[in-house]
C-alpha cells in the first residue's frame, strides 16, 4: 500500500508569539517517531512518503496537492499538543481531497487525550503509546480489507456507530533492538534541519534514542507514549546506527535524546568505549539528570567526545522542586553543574517557570540561581499543563478547563494556556522575557561565550540566539 506520514507545522504566531522572538532558534529536527513507523512499514513492502512540515509545504493546501498526487490509501499524522489543532485542520483538508483514505493519528497528544482526539471526527483510528507494532498490525488489517473490524487490535481507538471503542492495552516493546533504524532517507537531507543553537557545535547533527521509558515522577511531564519502564538498546545496535548516520547521512555530531542517557552506568562506559573507536572521532551531547551522574562518569564522557550535558534544573526554589516531583534539591543541582564543569563539559540547563506554585519571589530565586551558576546556556521554559501530566489532571479535577489551541508552545510569551494565580499575565510575560535578557546579556557571559566558540557553525548559531534575545 501507499502510506503518507505527516509531521504537521506549528502556526507561525504560535511559535514565538507576537514578537516572533524565537523564530531564529527553533529546534527543527526530524521526527524519530515517524522515522520508525516508516521503517517498519517499508519492511513489509509498503511504499511510504514522509512530509515534514517544519521544512517544506507550509500550508494545508500545498500538503493536499502533494498527497493527492501520491494518492495513498493510508494517511498517518503525528501530533504534540501544540500541533494538534493543525493536525486536525490538515486532516480535514485531506479528507476532502482523498475521501477514500484511512486517517490515523498518533503521538503524545492522541495518547494523552484520546477521547477528545477521536471526537474531532477527522481520524478513523488513533494509535496510542509506542506506535510501531500497533501501526504495523493496523495497516496490515486495513490492507486485508478488515480495517474496521479492529476491536481486537491492541493499542488503538476508533469510533463504531458513534461509540468510542478502545482496543486492548498493548504491552511496551521489550526488545528495542528488534526495531529497524529510522527511515532517515525519507526526510529532507540533514542540511535542511536546524537544531536549537545551544545544542550543537557542528552541522549536520543526527539525533538518536538509545532507550525508552522514564521511571521518574516529574508532575509536569507526560510519560504516556514510552511509559515508565526503562528499556535500553544494546551498545552494538546503537553503534551500528551511529555509524550509519555518519557514513550514509554525513552527520558530524550526535545528540542522544534520551530522557536520562546516564541511567545505566555500565552502559555509559560501554557506549563511550564504542564512540572512542570511531575514526574520526565525533562530538556528541546528551540529556541527563543531576542524580544520575558523578565526576568519574562525566570525565569519561568528556574523554569520549561528549562536549555538553543538559540538566533539567527547573527551579531555584526547593519547595517548587518538590511540587514538580524532582528528586533533587537546589544544592544538588548546583553540585551537579559544578561537577560537569570540572570534568570540562559545557552545561545547558532547562528551567520551568510559571507552575501553580510560582510566586514573584520564586521567579527571582530561579533567575538569580541560574546567573549564579557557570551555565553555558539556560532555557526558561513557559509552564504549560499538558494533557497526561499529573499537574494537568489535578487542575482539571479542581475544575479548571484548558484551551490548547493557542499558547501551548513553550516559547510563545504572548499567549498563555495557564498562568500562576499569584501573578498576572502581563507580569508573567515580562518575567519570561527578562529572564533571557538578564542571563544572556551580561557582559561577562558574552565575553566568556565569545572566547569559547570552536566552529563556524557554532558562531552562526550564537548570532541567531543573540538576535532572538534582543528581539524579545
Amino acid at each position: 500500500m501507499k502510506i503518507v506520514l505527516i509531521d504537521p507545522p506549528y502556526a507561525f504566531s504560535e511559535i514565538g508569539g507576537l514578537k516572533q522572538g524565537f523564530k531564529h532558534v527553533l529546534n527543527k529536527i526530524p521526527s524519530l517517531g515517524l522515522g520508525y513507523l516508516a521503517a517498519v512499514a517499508q519492511e513489509r513492502g509498503n511504499v511510504v512518503k514522509i512530509i515534514d512540515c517544519s521544512i517544506v509545504l507550509r500550508s494545508p493546501e500545498e500538503i493536499a496537492d502533494t498527497v493527492r498526487e501520491f494518492n495513498p490509501e493510508i494517511i498517518g499524522i503525528t501530533a504534540t499538543t501544540p500541533t494538534f489543532s493543525n493536525a486536525v485542520y490538515i486532516a480535514s483538508v485531506l479528507r476532502e481531497a482523498l475521501p477514500k483514505a484511512v486517517f490515523i493519528c498518533g503521538g503524545p497528544h492522541a495518547t494523552a487525550s484520546p477521547e477528545d482526539s477521536i471526537k474531532t471526527g477527522v481520524f478513523d483510528f488513533l494509535v496510542l503509546g509506542e506506535g510501531e507494532e500497533t501501526f504495523l498490525e493496523l495497516i496490515c488489517r486495513i490492507g486485508a480489507k478488515q480495517g474496521y473490524a479492529a476491536s481486537d487490535i491492541s493499542g488503538i481507538v476508533f469510533r463504531d456507530n458513534g461509540k468510542i471503542v478502545f482496543g486492548p492495552r498493548r504491552l511496551r516493546i521489550a526488545n528495542l533492538d528488534s526495531l529497524p533504524f529510522p527511515a532517515r532517507h525519507l526526510f529532507p537531507p540533514p542540511r535542511f534541519y536546524s537544531p536549537t543553537p545551544a545544542s550543537y557545535r557542528r552541522l549536520p547533527l543526527a539525533v538518536l534514542m538509545t532507550s525508552r521509558g522514564c521511571p521518574s515522577n516529574c508532575t509536569f511531564c507526560d510519560r504516556a507514549v514510552f511509559g515508565e519502564q526503562f528499556r535500553q538498546r544494546s551498545v552494538t545496535n546503537i553503534m551500528a546506527e551511529v555509524e550509519e548516520v555518519i557514513s550514509r547521512y554525513g552527520a558530524k555530531e550526535i545528540r542522544f535524546f534520551d530522557d536520562t542517557f546516564t541511567a545505566n552506568a555500565e552502559f555509559v562506559k560501554d557506549i563511550c568505549a564504542g564512540i572512542k573507536r570511531l575514526k574520526p572521532r565525533i562530538p556528541w551531547t546528551c540529556l541527563t539528570k543531576v542524580n544520575a551522574v558523578n565526576f568519574e562518569m562525566l570525565a569519561m564522557m568528556r574523554d569520549a567526545g561528549c562536549w555538553q550535558v543538559l540538566f533539567g534544573l527547573e527551579s531555584g526554589d526547593d519547595q517548587v522542586l518538590r511540587h514538580l516531583g524532582k528528586n533533587n534539591t537546589v544544592i544538588q543541582n548546583k553540585e551537579a553543574v559544578l561537577l560537569a564543569k570540572k570534568a570540562g563539559l559545557s552545561v545547558r540547563a532547562d528551567f520551568l517557570v510559571g507552575s501553580p506554585w510560582e510566586t514573584r519571589e520564586t521567579f527571582r530565586k530561579t533567575i538569580e540561581f541560574a546567573k549564579s551558576l557557570p551555565l553555558d546556556f539556560a532555557h526558561f521554559n513557559k509552564f504549560v499543563p499538558y494533557p497526561g501530566t499529573k499537574i494537568h489532571n489535578d487542575l482539571v479535577a479542581n475544575g479548571r478547563h484548558f484551551d490548547f489551541d493557542k499558547g501551548s508552545y513553550i516559547n510563545n510569551h504572548s499567549d498563555f494556556v495557564y498562568f500562576p494565580e499569584k501573578i498576572n499575565k502581563q507580569e508573567y510575560a515580562e518575567f519570561l522575557n527578562s529572564a533571557y535578557k538578564e542571563f544572556y546579556l551580561r557582559p561577562g557571559y558574552i565575553l566568556r561565550k565569545t572566547f569559547s566558540l570552536r566552529t563556524a557553525s557554532e558562531l552562526m548559531g550564537q548570532i541567531k540566539g543573540l538576535l532572538s534575545i534582543l528581539s524579545l
